[in-house]
Parts: C-alpha cells; structure tokens; sequence
C-alpha cells in the first residue's frame, strides 16, 4: 500500500468516526456537538489538501465527459454557496428594495436610520451559521468523493456504517423496552420530544437509519457467501423493525418508498429476479416480526391520523403564502422561525421553527435564484451518478446507495430530517459514495482505453 493509499484509507476511517460521533451526540443538534462536527470536518479537509499537494500526480484527470460533468456539478454547488454568503452581506437599500421588497419592507419599519444598510438575510447571524453548516456538508461531500478510490475502501465505509447501524438498532429497540424518561438512561429531556435512540425526535431517528437499511440490502445481496448475505439481510431486518417501532408515519413511509425504488431498479435487469424476490421476502419478515412482536401501535398511529387536522398542512400553506413576498431572493437561510410568525393564522399558533418541509423551508429562505441553483446541482449531480452500466455488485451498490437517497428525500417532504446534523452529514457521506462509484468507473474506463 503506497502512502497516497494510506492517507485515504485513514481519511476514511476519520469521516466514519466523525458520522457516529455525530449520530451518538444526540444527532448533533445542540451547539457543542455541531461545532465540534465542523471543526472536525473542516481540520480534516485542511489535512486533505496538504495530504494532496504533497503527492505528485495526486489529481488525475478524468474523461472530457465525465469532467464536464464534475465541474457543472461543483460549479453549481459552489453558486449555491456564494449566494447564501451573499444574503449575509450589507447592500445599500435601494439594491434590497429591488432584489427582496419584502425584506426592504420589514428593515424600513424597524429601522431607526433614514437610509440603513440591509441584509437579503433578514437575520443575518443565522444565516452565516447556516452557511457554515452548509459549507461542512460540501467539504465532507468532497472528501467522502474523492477519498474513496476503489471498491473495497467503498465496501469497509460501508460495513463500519452497517455495523454502527446495527448496534444502534439494538440499543434504540432496548432503550425503547426498558425507557426511564432519560436517553441513554442518562440525559433528560427537558424540552420533552418523542425520542428514540439517541435522537430527541423518533423521526430523526427513523430519518437515519432509512439510510442505512438500503445500504446494508446492497451488500447483502452483493456478498459471495450464504452466511454473509444472511448476516447483513439480519441486520438490514433489525433496522426496519427498529424503524417501525419508532411509530414515525413519515419513516414508514419513506421506508417503503426505497424498497420500491430498489425493486423497480432490481426488475430491469431479467438476471435480478431472484433478488427482487429476496427484496419481497426481506418486507414480508419484517411484517413478521413485527406481528410477532406487536404490529397494533403502528398500525393505530396511522388509524389515527386525521388529515383535515394536521397542523403540518396548515404550516405548508402559511410557507407558501410567505413565500410570495420573498419569491426573488428569500428570507435567509435559517430565517424560518423570524418570517414564520408573521404569516402564522390562530389556527397554527404554536411556535414552529421549521416547516415540516425541508423543499418548502428551503424556497422560503433562498428563493428562486437559490432553489433554481440547488435544482441545476440536483440535475447535473443524478445525469453523473445514472449514467452508464448497471451490471455486476457496483451496479447493485449503486442501486442500493440512490435508494438510500430516496428514503431520505421522500422523509424530507414530511419533516427537517435535513437540519439535523447527523442525518445531512450521512447523506453528504451517501452522496459521496455514489460520486466516488462514478469516479471510480470513469478511471476503469480510461485504463480500459490506455490497453
């Protein structure tokens, strides 16, 4: 193993190290727990770069297609983030009262000055913080991308990933079983929540692992041995029991949507029928223990659901009737909570620092020209990773890895799986994975070419 090899695999082992650390500190929501994740991650990429320019011949060059590609994607990505920066600049007023009339509004009432500076950001400090967030979730996206150069360092960050999966499968339905109130039997909720796992809010927990269930299919379905492939199906069964009893409508939900993504990319290839049938039989177990072990309180917390009396519903029209008056630019990133109440009816009074939407959250805060930016790294990034063979275990590993991404995207609609720490750091993480594929079929590629 040359040094270039070992400082990745090293790379590898820390982003792993930083993903649990993140998921066991409660999801990293409170302020020491994601300041220590972004400072991890950023002294890690500044280790990365060194790393690289110390190396000769460390960045290779890739296809003219597949470049092409690379660069629109970052090139998006990185458009994204100047314009949140830019929401957290002071322009003059007559700049905002084009850009954002409804912020031009809102400073011009408060403001004791005759012609102030003023932020697209209607709370600026927010939306730096958010900035940073961001940032962090784009640096780890990168080193997890190009860190991972072949299948097997691929395949060990995800058995860490399916392990860790496992173990906080087991806790979360023991912590469940045996609960006293406290998470880890130790930490009070003060603020109360419904935890599960180390996570205040169950579907935050039902957020994460959905991730991971699809992940561990994959390689289940991958592996050359029986006793592997019924190893890594058991523990892909006791994170979707572990879901299930987490009671969140909204994990459910999303769950079953990645199966189907995964069955569906399973049945175009005529070879794969015997595993979309293990798929099938993979759900019918969990239906089974979950009869075994009492499937009545999933069932009536769906029973139970009222639609006309969601508050969820009411918030997303309040979002969008908000949204029309920060249609350009946005609020600012993280400004939910500040514009909410102002458009909140008597109906939704209780305080609600987010949307229960992450797509309508984001639209409200950076408007069309940020939503528009998001889109085109949203198009450019799946032309990437959709593009070419599907055959063989990278092939399955990919299928595995866009329903991983589904189930999260599909919960998203529901809740703000997205601004929990953990739960944005491992999709970056998955994100990453499906790049790195990519990344790694292009090299074999051009090798294939140079014979």
């Amino acid at each position: 193993m040359d040094r270039r090899t070992q400082s990745d695999t090293r790379i590898v082992l820390i982003i792993s190290i930083i993903l649990i650390f993140s998921v066991l500190s409660f999801g990293s929501v409170e302020i020491w727990s994601s300041a220590s994740v972004s400072v991890s991650v950023l002294t890690l990429f500044i280790f990365w770069i060194i790393f690289r320019t110390m190396q000769e011949h460390s960045f290779q060059n890739t296809d003219s297609a597949h470049g092409r590609h690379e660069k629109f994607i970052f090139i998006a990505l990185f458009g994204l983030l100047a314009f949140i920066f830019i929401q957290t600049i002071p322009l003059p007023s007559s700049v905002i009262r084009y850009l954002s009339p409804g912020s031009y509004e809102l400073y011009s009432f408060y403001s004791v000055e005759r012609d102030p500076a003023m932020y697209i950001s209607l709370h600026a400090y927010k939306t730096r913080i958010e900035f940073i967030r961001i940032l962090t979730y784009v640096i780890f996206f990168i080193l997890v991308s190009y860190s991972i150069k072949d299948i097997a360092t691929l395949e060990r960050l995800l058995k860490v990933l399916i392990y860790f999966g496992f173990v906080l499968a087991v806790f979360a339905i023991i912590q469940k079983a045996a609960w006293t109130g406290k998470i880890y039997w130790l930490r009070e909720l003060p603020h109360g929540g419904t935890p599960f796992g180390p996570f205040v809010n169950r579907n935050h927990y039902a957020g994460l692992i959905g991730m991971l269930i699809p992940l561990s299919l994959g390689l289940a379905f991958t592996r050359k041995s029986l006793e592997r492939k019924i190893l890594f199906g058991f523990f892909s069964l006791i994170m979707a029991v572990s879901l299930f009893l987490s009671l969140s409508r909204a994990g459910i939900i999303s769950f079953f949507g990645g199966m189907t993504i995964f069955a569906l990319f399973l049945s175009w290839n005529r070879f794969r029928a015997k595993k979309v049938w293990a798929l099938v039989s993979f759900v019918f177990i969990v239906f089974l223990y979950l009869i075994y072990l009492g499937i009545d309180p999933v069932i009536d917390r769906f029973y139970e659901t009222d639609l006309t009396g969601e508050d969820r519903f009411t918030v997303w029209a309040e979002t969008l009737r908000a949204l029309k008056d920060f249609y350009i630019t946005g609020s600012g990133l993280g400004t939910f909570i500040n514009i909410f109440p102002l458009y909140s009816s008597a109906a939704s009074a209780s305080i609600y620092d987010h949307a229960h939407n992450d797509y309508l959250e984001f639209m409200l805060e950076t408007g069309i020209i940020g939503t528009a930016l998001f889109m085109l790294f949203l198009i450019a990034y799946f032309i990437y990773i959709l593009r070419g063979s599907w055959q063989g275990r990278t092939g399955i590993i990919r299928i595995s890895i866009i329903s991983s991404i589904t189930t999260i995207a599909i919960h998203s609609i529901f809740d703000f799986n997205l601004h929990i720490t953990s739960n944005a750091l491992m999709l970056s993480a998955v994100s990453g994975m499906a790049f790195a594929l990519m990344k790694m079929r292009a090299g074999i590629s051009r090798e294939g070419d140079r014979e």
